[in-house]
Formats: structure tokens, C-alpha cells, sequence
């Protein structure tokens, strides 16, 4: 699987990355209120649940390199609204970057399935890859947020043509590729039955790991939910900081997550899944609750939620390796946008949530909580299961 498929992931995941420090530093530094904040993140996240299982089908329809392409020209697009548009009202404010938001967030899962499609169909090393997509990952989440804390000061309307043009480039290079295994399309999978809906669901609450999968990134994603979408107004609000400081959680975050990958590509040589999943979850929630105990301190928040992020790396990973085994290559996008769905259908809950929380800083905390204490029965779950099938290969493998 050639390098440049990546520094292409790198591009997009950077410009999501700039977006995602964007959107609610934006909000909040225009309207000076959380309630705002969290109904800018519902409706970032609200479309997508509706949309991301289409995009998965539409994926093993017409193929990866069709909708990269339709994909980066609506980002593009919603850039260009928002660099482009002044705003009236706090409420015109929210859900314009709302919904420009949720056509990134849209995009940004297009992007992540459509490259594990590619790993599931070409890659030679499938958990390297997948390691590797992680790294690329966080590599955006740490370079996007620099770049938004140096030159958001010049304002907004300006740095929104980068993400522009890391987009138009991406769009570029899949309008060149013209691989088969990339290009593929529905009428190269004439012979094989498209999944309903309803086949898909039965094909993923068959399997037990994937279930537990879908629960831990439940309680992961309504942690990093929580921070995302109120870490500006704690910022300003609990810990009297200016919220541009926002942008230091995502970028410490982002190198503790590419840091996590390296760790990760090490232990997991020397250590069996389930080993590592335990590891991740203990180093989650202990972080987790100690951000949530030292709530005033800006660097044990930040801190506490970067080390967070490297359990988060190695359960992610294990995660994605389960569904890339275990999901047949031709419905492999319809799956796994699902599983997406089910992954994040807590995030405009979330942000609603807030929007109705008058602002109140101990309901966020109190979220919190609940997120880690998700992450952990499931992931105790998911390590059992992980076990028993390690013991069972052990076994027949001694019996040959």
C-alpha cells in the first residue's frame, strides 16, 4: 500500500483537525456562552447519524474514489459559506458552524472508512496500517490546532482557505487514481447480495466483540464529546484562562496520541490483545477521573486528558483491527458506517444536553463520569471475550 495514500489522509485529517479547534473556539469567542457551544456541536454531530450509514453503502456502491471526491467538494464548500458570510445573531452563529461542522464531520467519516476499506482490500500488513491511520490521525489533531492558536488572532475568515486547499488536493488525487481495487463500484459486486439495514444490524449484534467495541467508544467519545464541545467555556469559566488555551488540550492531546501509536507498535510485538485492552482501559479511567478531581488546574486537565488519549490510541486500534478481521471486504463500508453510527449517535446527545444545562459546569463533570464508567464495563467485557479467544487458539494450536 503506497505512502502517498497517506500523506494524502495526513492533508484531510489535518484541515478536519484546524476545523475541529476552529468551530467551537469560533462559536464561543462570538456568542461568550456553552449553551451555544453545545447546540453548535449538536448540530455538528446530528446530521451525521442519519448520513454516515448512506455513505458507508454508497461507499460499496460506487466506490472510495467517487465519494472522496463528492465529499471534499462539499467541505470545501462549507469553508468557503463560513469564510465568506458575517452573522447577525448568536443563534445564526451557532447553527451556521453547526451544520458547516457536521459536512466535516460527515466528511471526516467518509474519510476514515473509506481508508480502512483500502487497508482491507490492498494492505500486505493490515494492523501497521491501521496503526498508521491512527498516527495520521493525531498528527492533524496536534498540526491543526498550531496552526489555529498562531493565526486565529488575524481572524477566522482568513485561515479558513487552508482547509480549502488541503481539501482541494485531496479531491485531486483520488480524481487521478484510476486502481480497480479503489475504483471499484457496485457492478463489480453484481454477484454478492447489498446488505439491508437490517442485515447489517443482525450481522453486528451476532458479534460479541463487536458489540463491546461499539460500547467502549461510546464512553470515549462522549468523554472527548464533552471536551470538545464545553473545554472552551471550562477554559474561561473554571479555570479564569483566555480560550484560545482551548487549543492546547487538542494539540498535547494529539502528541500523546501520536506517541501512543509508536508505544503501541511496540507492545503490541510482545503482548497479546487482550493484555494491551486491560492496559488502556486502567490508563483511561485513571486518567480520566483525576482531570475530573483536579477540575481548576488548566495543565492536570490537560495532562490527564493527553494520557487519556494513549489508552484511547490502543483500544482504537484494537477496535479497528476487530472490525477489519471480522467484516467481510464487500459490505466492509456498509458495516462499518453502522458502527460508526452506533459510535457516535451519543455526541448530539451531548451537545443538547449542554444547550439545556444553563451553563452549569458540574453537569459536565458529572457527564464525565458517566463516559468513563461506560468505557470501563465495556472494556472489562471486551477484555474477557478477547481472553477466552486467545486461550482457545492456544489451545488448538497445541493440539496440531
Amino acid at each position: 500500500m503506497g505512502i502517498t495514500y497517506f500523506y494524502m489522509l495526513f492533508s484531510v485529517l489535518l484541515a478536519d483537525g484546524l476545523m475541529v479547534f476552529l468551530t467551537p473556539v469560533v462559536v464561543y469567542q462570538l456568542t461568550s456562552s456553552i449553551e451555544y457551544a453545545g447546540l453548535s456541536y449538536a448540530l455538528w454531530w446530528l446530521p451525521r447519524i442519519f448520513l454516515v450509514p448512506l455513505i458507508g453503502r454508497y461507499i460499496d456502491r460506487l466506490g472510495v474514489r467517487l465519494l472522496s471526491i463528492l465529499s471534499d467538494s462539499v467541505k470545501i464548500a462549507g469553508c468557503l459559506f463560513l469564510a465568506t458570510h458575517e452573522f447577525s445573531s448568536d443563534l445564526l452563529i451557532a447553527i451556521s458552524f453547526g451544520i458547516t461542522g457536521s459536512l466535516i464531520s460527515i466528511g471526516n467519516s467518509q474519510t476514515l472508512i473509506s481508508y480502512e476499506k483500502i487497508i482491507s482490500l490492498i494492505s500486505q500488513d493490515k494492523e501497521h496500517h491501521a496503526n498508521l491511520m491512527s498516527r495520521m490521525d493525531f498528527l492533524g489533531m496536534v498540526i491543526g490546532p498550531l496552526i489555529g492558536i498562531s493565526l486565529i488572532d488575524y481572524g477566522y475568515h482568513y485561515l479558513l482557505f487552508l482547509p480549502c486547499t488541503l481539501y482541494l488536493g485531496n479531491a485531486i488525487f483520488f480524481y487521478s487514481r484510476h486502481d480497480c481495487k479503489v475504483n471499484n463500484s457496485y457492478n463489480d459486486l453484481k454477484n454478492e447480495d447489498s446488505p439491508t439495514m437490517k442485515k447489517t444490524f443482525l450481522f453486528i449484534f451476532s458479534a460479541p466483540l463487536l458489540i463491546f467495541s461499539v460500547f467502549i467508544a461510546i464512553g470515549n467519545n462522549m468523554f472527548d464529546g464533552l471536551v470538545e464541545s464545553a473545554g472552551s467555556g471550562l477554559i474561561d469559566q473554571v479555570m479564569g484562562l483566555p480560550v484560545k488555551y482551548f487549543g492546547l488540550i487538542d494539540i498535547v492531546a494529539g502528541l500523546c496520541g501520536v506517541a501512543g501509536t509508536f508505544i503501541y507498535g511496540i507492545i503490541k510485538k510482545h503482548t497479546n490483545r487482550s493484555t494491551l485492552l486491560s492496559f488502556s482501559v486502567v490508563l483511561i479511567v485513571f486518567s480520566s477521573f483525576t482531570l475530573i478531581v483536579f477540575q481548576n488546574s488548566l495543565w492536570v486537565f490537560v495532562g490527564c486528558y493527553g494520557i487519556s488519549i494513549i489508552g484511547k490510541v490502543f483500544s482504537g486500534n484494537i477496535c479497528r483491527i476487530i472490525r477489519i478481521e471480522i467484516i467481510p471486504a464487500n459490505i466492509f463500508a456498509s458495516t462499518s458506517s453502522v458502527i460508526v453510527l452506533l459510535n457516535q449517535m451519543i455526541l448530539p446527545c451531548i451537545g443538547l444536553l449542554l444547550f439545556l444545562s444553563n451553563g452549569s459546569t458540574m453537569t459536565v463533570f458529572l457527564m464525565m463520569a458517566s463516559a468513563v464508567a461506560i468505557t470501563f464495563l465495556a472494556g472489562c467485557f471486551l477484555s474477557i471475550s478477547l481472553s477466552k479467544i486467545t486461550s482457545l487458539n492456544e489451545k488448538n494450536t497445541s493440539q496440531v
